[in-house]
């Protein structure tokens, strides 16, 4: 069975979904983990990315607790969270990522997902994840973010897959915290590949995790960041129902842009509204907007993208290409 995104992911009506306790106990894990100096090993610093390590007291030979920190110039923590959250932009700056779809949308900052993280040639298998998203956030731009992911089991919505090794994420997390210079990134993997692999392939995969900071900041600098939902000054919460967003890949390298495509299907409803905003280095003639569905219409005034509903229970998808 190869598992496919729901048309319609959401859960209606909104709530928190099936998985809040394994959530929560992955941000209080993040944040010891954050707040924690102890038992970490300087491995020196990658593309100006300072990486950390710290084996596993139980599992010596496991992958061990990795984190990377890095301060990026000219970028706010939405800015960059559009960078590090879209399936199609983490093909740029992760080279372990294959693919990701949202398997069950609880509300707007938190789903259930499933991803596929490339294999290491014949020897070691393809890892895929089914696991849980929330973004810990206020609605005011630019303020501290925390990205947290936790594997859970649904086996339901994604079964084992034929030449995949289920892999155990006890907690991803990214923590995007502006600062009077710029913005600090940290990010802390603790997972379990399962399976057999070699020692030394074990390291370098570990070591590589942290790294990822440094390419999503150089994509960020060369590409600007993908479409994000912002919620509109008089409705803090969109009262719409967000459903899918996706991304195209925009290509292997920075002047290779591909389609640049993104969309964003939801359920509107009757007073509901809200933002996307663009960046002018990815879309620097603009975009064109277009409306599939019914109910909603949008246009775009000085780099944002204003979506009103006209009736609710319709179901419409937004799409922003290059004009």
């Amino acid at each position: 069975m190869t598992i496919e995104e729901p048309v319609l992911p959401a859960l209606i009506p909104s709530s928190d979904g099936p998985h809040t306790a394994e959530l929560e106990a992955a941000y209080a894990l993040f944040k010891d983990e954050l707040a924690s100096t102890e038992g970490w090993i300087d491995q020196g610093e990658t593309n100006g990315v300072q990486v950390y390590s710290r084996p596993d007291p139980d599992d010596p030979y496991g992958v061990p607790t990795v984190k990377g920190e890095a301060l990026i110039s000219d970028a706010t923590s939405d800015e960059l969270l559009a960078v590090i959250q879209l399936p199609g932009l983490r093909k740029r700056w992760d080279p372990r990522f294959e693919e990701g779809l949202i398997l069950q949308r609880y509300n707007r900052l938190s789903y259930a997902f499933y991803s596929v993280m490339k294999g290491l040639s014949w020897i070691v298998y393809a890892r895929d994840i089914v696991g849980v998203q929330r973004n810990y956030r206020s609605e005011e731009e630019n303020q501290e973010i925390f990205v947290i992911q936790t594997s859970v089991k649904e086996d339901e919505l994604a079964p084992e897959q034929l030449g995949k090794t289920r892999a155990t994420l006890t907690v991803s997390g990214w923590h995007l915290k502006p600062q009077p210079d710029g913005l600090k990134v940290t990010y802390i993997v603790k997972i379990s590949l399962n399976g057999s692999i070699p020692s030394a392939m074990v390291s370098k995969i570990a070591l590589e995790i942290p790294t990822c900071i440094g390419r999503a900041r150089d994509v960020f600098e060369k590409l600007g960041h993908a479409p994000y939902v912002r919620p509109v000054s008089t409705q803090p919460e969109p009262t719409v129902i967000f459903q899918t967003e996706h991304f195209s890949d925009p290509g292997p390298t920075a002047e290779d842009h591909g389609a640049l495509i993104y969309d964003c299907k939801f359920t509107t409803s009757a007073d509901g509204e809200f933002e996307v905003v663009y960046s002018n280095r990815m879309y620097p003639d603009g975009v064109e907007v277009r409306i599939e569905g019914e109910g909603a219409e949008a246009v775009e005034e000085g780099g944002v993208v204003k979506v009103t509903c006209r009736e609710g229970g319709k179901v419409a998808t937004l799409f922003l290409s290059p004009r």
